[in-house]
């Protein structure tokens, strides 16, 4: 219990604005139309704030031979000298960093068995077969290799699609509940024993992301409250059993994107959401 209280005091660093007083009229400006500073980055959201307390309690699992997706380093942040080789995987290879250029969903290509440890984090709402990427994300995994995974439960919406710069446009697919991931979990012939599902989140936390507040402004009891009937953010620990051998899925396909360009990211506000992106062309 100690090393976790020591964690959470490296993750959160309350602000000025999580003052009882200044939370109280702050919580007058939530009737709005918009969010905070029009989505611009304040402090660290709040579904990042989980994904790092999840991180932090499963920090032993990322060493060996580490995969991450589009960069490495959350990879080389939680790994540290544990850590010996660091690879990325993505559509392109837009840095040096990638050195698996894939569609994770498609990987058939890719060698099976390599890795002992793949973070893959805030990429599945963008992934329209996500069960054939989980499936790959399985099977790159040596036998005893940990997948670290997250699914988010509520968001902003781009609805033009979004442009990254990583090799393909991106649009958002899946919002997820427990009961989903547990269900696509155990499709691909993984037992209860094979993984671990912690859900984070309660209304509060939901509201406040939608709204742009980072976890700064908000108490810890506040962040860590948990109610099941309010996720935020789903996180899964998943090993990879010794005699693995699902099936691959059936491959399916999206049927209609779009017909108008993807939104670009802007420098500035991110992507927090396409109203606040900059769009390409007229």
């Amino acid at each position: 219990m100690e090393n976790i209280d020591i964690n959470k005091s490296q993750i959160y660093r309350r602000h000025w604005r999580s003052w009882p007083i200044i939370r109280h009229i702050r919580a007058l400006q939530f009737r709005r139309l918009r969010p905070f500073w029009n989505g611009r980055t304040q402090g660290m959201p709040v579904v990042r704030y989980y994904w790092a307390e999840f991180l932090e309690k499963h920090r032993a699992d990322i060493r060996g031979c580490g995969l991450e997706i589009g960069e490495t380093k959350t990879l080389r942040k939680y790994g540290g000298e544990t850590l010996t080789q660091a690879e990325a995987l993505d559509l392109s290879a837009h840095s040096p960093e990638v050195k698996v250029v894939a569609d994770l969903s498609r990987a058939d290509h890719v060698p099976g068995d390599k890795y002992d440890c793949f973070v893959n984090q805030f990429s599945t709402a963008v992934i329209y077969d996500i069960e054939a990427a989980l499936y790959h994300a399985i099977r790159l995994l040596k036998p005893g290799g940990v997948l670290l995974i997250n699914f988010w439960s509520v968001d902003f919406y781009f609805h033009q699609g979004l442009d990254m710069g990583t090799g393909e446009p991106l649009y958002m697919y899946w919002w997820f509940t427990p009961i989903q991931v547990e269900n696509m979990l155990r499709r691909l012939s993984l037992s209860g024993g094979d993984y671990e599902v912690e859900t984070y989140g309660n209304l509060l936390t939901r509201m406040a992301f939608l709204m742009n507040l980072p976890a700064e402004e908000l108490t810890l009891h506040e962040l860590d409250f948990k109610d099941p009937g309010q996720p935020l953010l789903i996180c899964a620990r998943i090993v990879k059993p010794g005699n693995w051998q699902a099936s691959k899925p059936t491959y399916r396909e999206p049927c209609w994107a779009p017909p108008h360009p993807p939104t670009l990211v802007n420098p500035v506000t991110g992507h927090y959401g396409d109203t606040y992106l900059e769009r390409r062309g007229p």
